[in-house]
């Protein structure tokens, strides 16, 4: 038995450039909505004397080195914690390490236990909610 196919290479190269354009910035969305999520939950548990740490979670998405996107999340900055007069980024990673502190609200590893429940529980199916159908949209065309 013997199959021959014609390939118009033009044809099938725009739809794999559609295809990958799609899912890279599916992947931004997938990386937002991960940032979004594990900084909610950290800020459920990070210590609140003040509000100060709390004021200062951020995240940062920016275009990875070859596909996709990835982002830093933390805490820091220069706000200065009214009680102490020290500046957040000269004790979050105290507090965040400190687990013989006890804090009324809050606790130790704040951010780092959210990323990994994160990561080893949901972030596969907000990959798939993002880049599934921008991979079943390039299918139907």
């Amino acid at each position: 038995m013997r199959v021959t196919m014609d390939i118009n290479y033009n044809k099938f190269h725009k739809k794999c450039e559609a295809a990958i354009s799609k899912v890279a910035k599916s992947t931004y969305w997938a990386t937002e909505e991960a940032c979004e999520d594990i900084m909610e939950e950290s800020l459920r548990q990070v210590p609140r004397d003040t509000n100060t740490l709390a004021n200062s979670a951020f995240y940062d998405i920016r275009k990875a080195k070859d596909y996709g996107f990835e982002a830093t999340l933390g805490y820091g900055g220069s706000a200065t914690n009214p009680k102490t007069g020290m500046p957040v980024m000269d004790y979050a990673v105290i507090v965040h390490e400190d687990l013989e502190a006890v804090h009324p609200v809050g606790k130790a590893k704040f951010l780092e236990d959210p990323i990994r429940d994160y990561t080893s529980e949901k972030f596969p199916r907000t990959v798939i909610k993002h880049v599934g159908p921008a991979l079943e949209s390039e299918n139907s065309e």
